[in-house]
């Protein structure tokens, strides 16, 4: 399943539109749109409206095998043209100073940037950041149900310090709609690395043998099939994986340690 994650009806538009994604009548806490293989939560504007989305939806996809993320949406820059898409590679919470990191698997059409996420809306731009106001409550929250690898923000820039954004509904989706060619490939060699993550059996034997060295939750059984699926997809020996994290003895530890192998091996692709 993949998920996309908008704050505003004009945001979401061109997704729904070149997808014919349907609205959900049954679903009343946010509105959802949804075809088969995807679906589509309009979260409202704000980190905490997008980290509720984001919780409320992978509720409601809880039985997935594998789950994909993408945050899309408008952003503000200093000197961007207006119009210009990015990928994100690095989201800071302003509030808090968090900073996460999504991991780029497969290439990458778009522009890369990273960005600021506020709590309030602001025209002080910095050069070397995008700013936006839902990346971090988001990355945040579905990391806890996906692994980073399958979790991605792309950001649209809708005002920079020469022309100031009005928000105005039609023009947001037109400048994102004139992207979607590149956001569907995007999206579907995401699905396609959703499917690998799906379709790869992780050996019973391995899998109970680190499950036995702490206490999971159900979600962070999620997330260690998840990493590991992506670790075995990408060549690792699933016996010197364990040994790696042997001397783990609680479940957080033993997933930062697979992250972090994770994020290594990413950084060398």
């Amino acid at each position: 399943m993949l998920i996309w994650i908008a704050a505003l009806h004009c945001e979401a538009k061109p997704v729904i539109d070149f997808y014919r994604l349907k609205k959900s009548p049954a679903h009343r806490g946010f509105d959802l749109y949804q075809n088969d293989d995807m679906c589509l939560v309009v979260s409202g504007i704000g980190k905490t409206s997008a980290a509720a989305a984001t919780a409320w939806v992978a509720a409601l996809q809880s039985t997935c095998a594998s789950t994909a993320w993408i945050n899309l949406g408008i952003a503000g820059a200093a000197s961007h043209e207006i119009g210009s898409a990015f990928w994100v590679s690095k989201i800071t919470c302003k509030s808090t100073g968090q900073n996460y990191y999504p991991v780029p698997t497969f290439s990458i059409d778009f522009n890369i940037s990273a960005c600021t996420t506020l709590d309030q809306a602001s025209n002080e731009y910095q050069p070397s950041t995008l700013y936006e106001m839902e990346a971090s409550g988001f990355f945040a929250t579905a990391t806890r149900f996906s692994s980073a690898e399958l979790i991605h923000c792309l950001k649209f820039v809708s005002d920079n310090q020469h022309q100031q954004s009005r928000f105005e509904k039609a023009a947001i989706s037109t400048l994102i709609n004139q992207h979607m060619e590149t956001i569907d490939k995007f999206a579907k060699n995401l699905q396609l690395l959703n499917q690998q993550c799906m379709n790869l059996k992780i050996d019973n034997t391995v899998w109970q043998s680190i499950l036995e060295q702490a206490r999971f939750s159900m979600t962070q059984q999620a997330q260690l099939k998840t990493v590991l699926g992506y670790l075995l997809s990408q060549g690792f020996d699933a016996e010197a994986l364990c040994q790696q994290v042997s001397q783990r003895t609680s479940s957080r530890e033993i997933l930062k340690q697979l992250n972090q192998i994770r994020l290594d091996q990413s950084r060398n692709l």
